[in-house]
């Protein structure tokens, strides 16, 4: 018997979501799966460790079980292990040797911060924490492992990072890849003082618009994606000076009021900005009250403005649906709802495209 979606058209099986998953192939490990398809990494069930296709411990395509290991065996593989992890943290294993940050994929933790990251995958939010933490340096030398074009790999995932964060304030980024080793260098706006100074007068506006009645009586999801976005209306004027120094070459690396006209803060605080920044002021509102949102960047080739565009999709009802606080402000008349959690298939939407620059190209499916 075929089943059925109740209009005779044969169901389409869901796919797991992405994450790690038994594998199909060795009781003992994890695989993760990617959406729709098995990646190669592999990470033990119980140490929860990762490895690198043909990696110590990495699953093989044609191997089912791993092999018996004697425990005389076992013990000199550990004391082996421990010898080269003390020998790799005091720096003293030789250029040719793979050093244990190369064996393991997963991103680290990365720096302990004080406010919200966004992320597609692990690797964009390790590298968003870096930068709100304003680290010089941001390891990465663990994907030389995998194999990957490591300089791509990053990039992708730094400008989703930028893109996603309202709490990073980077401009740029430089990438060094070396034998055994990888580093990214973000190019930060401001210095640490004043980027930790804006981060603190934004949270403290973002909490006190979630503490106004317009926001605490709003009834369930979409009343409350309704209240911020009138929030943000209410708190901004689009920023025409800056748009006019956009469309005009400036960059925010050279003009303190173009990169304020990128910022949550200029929303927020300053009370005026252009698309990004009214992205960038929902994206911490919607994340505030348990709203999933994220930014997407592309270009509006006609209507309220046109070139470089941000704009919101929001996950109401296992539904992603567009929020363009922007254009619902633009025309500085009476705050309107026309581009308020609007199905993004509605012909309104003809007039815009999305880029690939706000998340990592394998996991843009998750937004759909």
């Amino acid at each position: 018997m075929t089943d059925t979606d109740g209009t005779g058209q044969p169901r389409v099986p869901r796919l797991p979501d992405p994450g790690w998953l038994p594998d199909p192939s060795d009781r003992d490990l994890e695989r993760y799966w990617n959406g729709w398809d098995w990646t190669q990494l592999t990470r033990d069930r119980i140490t929860r460790a990762s490895y690198a296709p043909g990696a110590p411990g990495a699953a093989s395509a044609t191997t089912t079980r791993r092999p018996v290991v004697r425990g005389w065996i076992m013990m000199l593989a550990l004391a082996t292990v421990v010898a080269v992890g003390a020998a790799a943290y005091a720096n003293m294993l030789p250029a040719w040797m793979v050093r244990p940050a190369q064996i393991f994929l997963a991103a680290p933790a990365g720096p302990e911060v004080a406010y919200p990251v966004f992320g597609s995958d692990d690797t964009v939010t390790y590298l968003a924490r870096g930068m709100v933490a304003q680290q010089e340096s941001i390891d990465v030398t663990w994907l030389v492992a995998t194999g990957h074009d490591v300089v791509a790999e990053v990039d992708d995932a730094m400008a989703e990072a930028q893109a996603q964060n309202p709490y990073a304030f980077v401009s740029g980024w430089r990438i060094r890849v070396e034998a055994t080793r990888a580093q990214v260098f973000p190019d930060y706006i401001y210095p640490a003082d004043e980027a930790e100074r804006r981060r603190v007068e934004t949270s403290s506006a973002v909490a006190a618009i979630m503490a106004d009645p317009s926001v605490t009586a709003a009834a369930g999801a979409r009343d409350t994606v309704g209240a911020l976005h009138d929030a943000v209306l209410q708190a901004a004027t689009y920023d025409r000076a800056a748009a006019a120094a956009i469309n005009a070459g400036a960059r925010p690396e050279t003009s303190p009021a173009v990169a304020q006209s990128q910022e949550a803060y200029g929303i927020l605080v300053a009370g005026t900005a252009v698309c990004n920044g009214y992205a960038q002021a929902f994206q911490l509102l919607a994340a505030a009250s348990g709203i999933t949102s994220v930014v997407v960047t592309g270009e509006a080739n006609g209507g309220v403005t046109t070139g470089s565009h941000a704009w919101n999709r929001v996950l109401i009802d296992g539904r992603w649906l567009v929020v363009d606080t922007t254009w619902d402000d633009a025309a500085d008349t009476l705050p309107r709802r026309d581009y308020l959690l609007m199905d993004p298939t509605n012909p309104q939407m003809s007039t815009r495209a999305a880029n690939d620059y706000w998340v990592v190209d394998a996991n843009a499916g998750m937004y759909q």
